[in-house]
């Protein structure tokens, strides 16, 4: 199991919160009305950033609807379904059918979503993560956040290698760290 998003240098923002159960509210007829509650956690990041697959598995779902955009659904090994929305492409080899690793790249960061296809611009970029279970929809945010603290933890050891290296080792270091050698 893998952290779903790839910072994509030192710099990339990732941030993310417990919003799972939050109220989701919509403009109705000058209104607002309640939709329903969020079943998933929202992780911002910049448009582009690379969204990875989470568990290893098989594309069951890719495509628009009206809430999430552009999204892909994976069947998980372990039975789950792993749901990764607003997306603002997806990759170019992910289609329903195929075989995924935890780590496969399946499109990139978004705020595609609520109206016809192509809707953009309702919310800034993230990606709406979620787990759906055998008995419905689960809390993700333990299991991101554990997998972030992973992540973070894994740089982090990777910044103390680089510290002692310079010239050629360090920018191969600093390629496989961030993906951006400068």
């Amino acid at each position: 199991m893998t952290f779903p998003l790839a910072r994509t240098s030192w710099r990339s923002v990732i941030e993310f919160e417990d919003d799972w159960h939050d109220a989701r509210f919509r403009l109705i007829d000058g209104r607002w009305q309640l939709v329903g509650f969020h079943e998933g956690v929202d992780i911002v990041a910049e448009e582009g950033t690379p969204v990875l697959s989470a568990s290893p598995g098989r594309v069951e779902a890719t495509g628009w609807t009206f809430y999430s955009g552009t999204r892909v659904g994976v069947r998980g090994d372990d039975g789950r379904y792993y749901f990764y929305a607003h997306l603002s492409a997806i990759a170019p080899d992910i289609a329903p059918g195929r075989a995924v690793e935890a780590g496969t790249m399946l499109g990139e960061v978004g705020n595609t979503g609520y109206g016809p296809p192509g809707w953009t611009d309702e919310f800034p970029p993230h990606l709406h993560f979620g787990i759906e279970g055998p008995d419905g929809w689960i809390d993700p945010y333990p299991l991101v956040s554990r997998w972030y603290r992973r992540a973070a933890s894994a740089t982090a050891a990777g910044e103390g290698r680089l510290e002692s290296l310079t010239g050629a080792a360090r920018a191969r270091v600093v390629d496989r760290l961030y993906g951006d050698p400068a």
